[in-house]
């Protein structure tokens, strides 16, 4: 009986210290979208980037129920098709995560794209065609989505 009762204390702490107890107040948070080049042809590469940016003076910790947080997307523009990830919706683990972002900081999630239909790890293959790329932070108080960047595969 102790020992649940330490496990439920500290289980409690430490979704207090994962909690949102220091929170953006209105804009504080950003979701910015850059690619490296906006054409590519078969065989090349580029970046794609997302950042998400502290905008405030203030520390911001935010807790999520699952692995997911900034999530990339790519999509057709005609059919609004997701290509990326493949299926079209991410796999999360059902575990609690937490981002914590000091004053000006930022967490930066890269996607790399090659043009081509062969795969060659860590790039995302894409057949010759025109995409938009986006990212969505996956917080139930915050969400976000960047803006969509369209750029092409020749």
């Amino acid at each position: 009986m102790k020992q649940t009762s330490v496990f439920i204390s500290v289980s409690a702490a430490l979704f207090a210290a994962c909690s949102d107890g220091l929170a953006p107040k209105g804009e504080a948070l950003r979701l910015d979208a850059t690619i490296g080049r906006a054409t590519i042809g078969f065989g090349d590469t580029t970046s794609i980037v997302f950042r998400l940016q502290n905008l405030s003076s203030d520390t911001i910790a935010l807790s999520f129920p699952d692995s997911c947080q900034v999530l990339p997307y790519i999509t057709t523009p005609r059919a609004d098709e997701v290509v990326y990830p493949g299926g079209g919706a991410w796999g999360c683990l059902t575990v609690v995560t937490s981002l914590v972002l000091g004053p000006g900081a930022e967490r930066v999630t890269r996607v790399l794209v090659r043009g081509g239909a062969q795969a060659s790890d860590p790039a995302i293959p894409l057949l010759p065609g025109e995409y938009r790329a986006y990212a969505r932070l996956v917080h139930p108080r915050f969400p976000l989505r960047s803006t969509s960047i369209a750029f092409r595969v020749n």
